[in-house]
């Protein structure tokens, strides 16, 4: 039986107030992610931190459906079970931290995909794991410039002074 393959850490730091950011993307069933795009969530069903959520999302030259089981633990981590979708197994978390003022956001998981014995899982590692790091980055910046330009402007989620010393990123 094929193990599941593992994604590389990806992080980003957002000068955001962590709860925004986690209420950001905790926010599912707002219909297309822009105007330009095809991309959706839809939650299906929900019992409390738990919900089940519909997604359509574009990886390269694919659009692909997938259905997660999603846990919520605010606003500490989020984390996405695969139900369904083009993988036979997904798990992925998103995890946020109070880094000096800022917000550190963090994707780990992994996934398999195992169709064909051993080509399934070599097709992940020469093709899936690099398109879906691709797919994680695009989406961390995506979230990174959306929330600090609403933490420039909210007057819910007040951003604490930086002084001239300290580094913006």
């Amino acid at each position: 039986m094929a193990k599941p393959v593992r994604l590389k850490d990806q992080s980003i730091l957002i000068d955001a107030p962590r709860e925004m950011i986690y209420q950001k993307m905790a926010a599912f069933n707002q219909g297309r992610y822009s105007d330009d795009s095809a991309e959706y969530s839809k939650i299906t069903s929900r019992d409390g931190d738990s919900l089940v959520v519909e997604f359509k999302i574009k990886a390269g030259i694919f659009t692909y459906k997938t259905v997660e089981n999603i846990t919520l633990y605010a606003p500490e981590r989020i984390t996405f079970d695969g139900v369904s979708g083009p993988l036979d197994y997904s798990y992925e978390e998103f995890v946020f931290e109070d880094v000096d003022g800022q917000t550190k956001l963090t994707h780990t998981g992994e996934i398999l995909w195992k169709r064909f014995p051993f080509f399934g899982w070599l097709g992940t590692l020469i093709y899936t794991r690099p398109m879906f790091h691709r797919v994680i980055d695009q989406h961390l910046v995506e979230v990174k410039v959306s929330c600090e330009a609403r933490a420039a402007r909210s007057h819910v989620f007040k951003r604490r002074k930086r002084q001239p010393s300290e580094s913006q990123s």
